[in-house]
């Protein structure tokens, strides 16, 4: 069996040890991540790169492989708020056969969910929810969630932008939990399965965060969604805006890390608190 290599961009994370000695200098630029029995060794590169690197994998296994590689990136992504992508892979590793992707993922600044500089905690954030996210990849359309968080958090986008993207999210985590407990669909709306009565928008994301064990208070949200949706525009102050949008930022954050299972230390806005707990 041969080794595969793979190329990642966007990545913020530093290593948890450090690498072989080269030229008289060492660096802290290696952590290895263990999903579905394998090691997935990453090495931060300059300019935010990285290469995977995987050993012993049967020509069988590559599609697999990748896959992995590509949900760690998914994770990465949520949990460093960056573009992360894989965008190619020598298999063997130093063979001519290489696959390279065309990718425009622009590099961003936004407030992380896990300190990239905490190599342990991040090795640890993947490792615990990889199995859960993988489970619940589809269903629950991660992948798009992610995105849009991303999306929201670009710099220079007016708020009311961030919040119809943080809108979109919301109505998809709702479609996705409504659809995967396969609640039956009358008027355009989910219908309880006792009660036989239509819920509304604000009835489904209670029903969605108390599953996970959260009560948020979802008014002042639900409020600034249907006016920015409705109107195109908020009438509260942009300071007020943004007040909703760390708000919303910071549910959605604990929301996905409790869907998939994690435990400890998470970073929340400024005005939630910098840190929590799960």
């Amino acid at each position: 069996m041969s080794n595969l290599r793979a190329y990642v961009l966007n990545s913020k994370v530093q290593g948890e040890s450090f690498s072989e000695e080269v030229d008289g200098k060492v660096a802290r630029d290696t952590s290895v991540f263990t999903c579905e029995g394998q090691r997935f060794i990453l090495q931060t590169k300059p300019e935010q790169l990285a290469e995977i690197l995987v050993e012993n994998v049967g020509p069988q296994q590559v599609t697999a492989t990748m896959e992995a590689i590509e949900r760690i990136c998914w994770l990465l992504a949520f949990a460093t708020q960056s573009q992360v992508a894989c965008y190619g892979h020598d298999y063997p590793d130093g063979s001519p056969h290489k696959v390279r992707n065309s990718i425009h993922r622009p590099g961003q600044n936004a407030h992380p969910v896990i300190d990239p500089a905490d190599s342990v905690a991040m090795r640890k954030f993947v490792d615990e929810t990889y199995p859960q996210y993988k489970a619940l990849e589809s269903a629950r359309s991660l992948k798009v969630v992610i995105d849009y968080m991303l999306q929201a958090a670009r710099p220079g986008l007016p708020m009311e932008c961030k919040l119809v993207f943080l809108s979109v999210l919301l109505e998809n985590l709702k479609h996705t939990y409504g659809t995967q407990l396969q609640y039956a669909v009358k008027g355009g709306k989910f219908v309880d399965p006792v009660t036989k009565a239509r819920l509304g928008f604000q009835d489904m994301m209670n029903l969605m965060f108390s599953a996970v064990g959260m009560t948020p208070g979802l008014q002042p949200l639900v409020d600034l969604r249907n006016e920015v949706l409705h109107t195109g525009v908020a009438s509260l102050t942009h300071a007020q805006q943004k007040l909703q949008y760390d708000a919303a930022t910071d549910l959605i954050r604990e929301y996905l890390l409790r869907l998939l299972g994690f435990k400890g230390n998470f970073i929340v806005s400024p005005t939630g608190g910098s840190v929590k707990t799960i």
